[in-house]
This record gives C-alpha cells, structure tokens and sequence, in this order.
C-alpha cells in the first residue's frame, strides 16, 4: 500500500508478501478487505508509543507531543521508503472507493484527534496552552500540519520537514505558564 489504494494491485501485494492468489482470497474476500486489515495492523503498531506518549500523564502536556512526534520520526527513518502515514495514503486514494474504508480513517483520525485534544486540555487547564488556541483547534493543527508534512516527506525523499515540524509546533501550540 505503499503506492496508495490504487497504486497497489494485488499482485504487488502477493509478490511482496510471498503469497499465492489463492491464499490472498481465503484471508480476504476484496482489496478493501485488505486494506482495512492493513490500517488495524498499522495502527496497532504505534499503540505503545501512544501509551508512553499521548496518553503518559505523569509527562507535563508539551514533552507529551514532543516524545510523540519524535517518536514517529523514529519509525519514518526505519521505514523511510513508506515516506509517510498509511492511514493519510490510503485516505487520499483509497477513501472516495469505499465507504468502508472511509468510515475505518474516519474512526482512526477520531482517535487521533480525541488523544490529542485530551493534551490540549490538558495544558488549557495548566494554563499551557496558547491562548491563541482551543484544544479542538490545537489538536486539529497538529494532525493537518503531520498529515501535509508527510506527502512533503514524500516527495522530497528527506526528513528535513518532520524536522521543520518537530522545531516550530510545540512553540506554536504551548505557552509557558507565566506568558498567559
């Protein structure tokens, strides 16, 4: 799926995989199936760098994004050829087919969203948070800004935009205390 939803015939899926055709079908009945099954497996990867990240509140609101976002960076130079988030390649491709694929992102983004607000709340009420900002509207920067970087990651084949992101998010998003 790295080519996105419809980049990737299920040839390519199978040669990559090692797997006959007819072992493909008696997992799954479609490449929606599939694609679907992919998204649970990719999220299920970063459950732990949520727990320790997203979801640590004994970490005050900002090193909380911080570890979070250095944590993907780690996976992007393990996976550097992927260059990005499957759930943003297969949204852009794969999501206006399917409706179940449409409403599997949408769930994933809801969560995504949800923890995020959770730390903008957070630091709203730790008087951290930019007064310029809501949680909803925080929480809605950062996955945008991700998102928007990934496809930059993408086609410039470097990661000098999660850098860029890394360096001017949480300034952007938390204030210090004695600021507000």
């Amino acid at each position: 799926m790295r080519e996105g939803y419809e980049g990737s015939g299920i040839t390519t899926i199978l040669g990559e995989a090692g797997m006959p055709k007819g072992s493909f079908y008696n997992l799954f009945s479609s490449k929606e199936e599939f694609a679907c099954a992919a998204l649970d497996v990719y999220i299920k990867t970063f459950d732990a760098l949520r727990e320790n990240t997203l979801l640590n509140t004994a970490l005050v609101p900002r090193q909380r994004l911080i570890n979070w976002l250095s944590g993907h960076r780690e996976y992007i130079e393990r996976e550097p050829e992927a260059g990005g988030c499957l759930a943003g390649i297969i949204g852009q491709t794969g999501a206006v087919h399917s409706e179940k694929m449409r409403q599997k992102l949408l769930a994933i983004f809801s969560a995504w969203e949800r923890d995020l607000i959770n730390i903008f709340t957070d630091a709203q009420q730790s008087q951290t948070l930019s007064p310029r900002m809501s949680p909803e509207s925080a929480a809605m920067l950062v996955i945008h800004s991700y998102e928007g970087v990934m496809i930059r990651i993408r086609i410039e084949r470097r990661l000098s935009p999660y850098d860029f992101l890394m360096q001017t998010l949480p300034d952007l998003l938390f204030a210090e205390p004695d600021a507000v």
